[in-house]
């Protein structure tokens, strides 16, 4: 079986969450190799991710998405930073940590629902000394 062959069986025997894993962990690490890498490289990554998040974006607010309404505002909420904090990171302005951090932290939280039948690649880092931009 091909590598292609062997890709796309695995990917239709996946449920949605472990997609969802798969696609946070592919674009996380893409951004960390980036990070290490030139502009246009970092450029990439990010635009890659946003694409990603509009994704999930559009998926919250559709009337067919059954998570709590909590749950949908704080991670619309996240989508709208990630969105706004694109930019400046895309430009050069900004490191890319956050973003990383913050998709290492729904990858923790897909992989600690229980159903993902995955195991996270490496521990989230814990962010809670780090000081928090209220205007983000």
């Amino acid at each position: 079986m091909s590598v292609a062959a062997y890709q796309k069986a695995n990917q239709n025997t996946e449920n949605p969450k472990q997609r969802e894993y798969r696609a946070f962990a592919m674009l996380t690490r893409a951004m960390e190799e980036a990070e290490a890498d030139d502009q246009m490289a970092k450029v990439r990554a990010v635009a890659k991710n946003q694409q990603l998040w509009l994704t999930l974006q559009k998926d919250l607010i559709s009337e067919e998405n059954g998570l709590p309404k909590e749950l949908k505002g704080q991670l619309l909420s996240i989508a709208l930073w990630v969105a706004r904090y694109s930019g400046p990171a895309m430009r050069g302005e900004a490191e890319l940590a956050p973003l990383i951090t913050v998709n290492k932290q729904i990858m923790e939280g897909l992989k600690g629902s229980g159903d993902t039948g995955v195991e996270a690649q490496e521990p989230v880092r814990d962010t809670s000394q780090q000081p928090v931009d209220s205007t983000l």
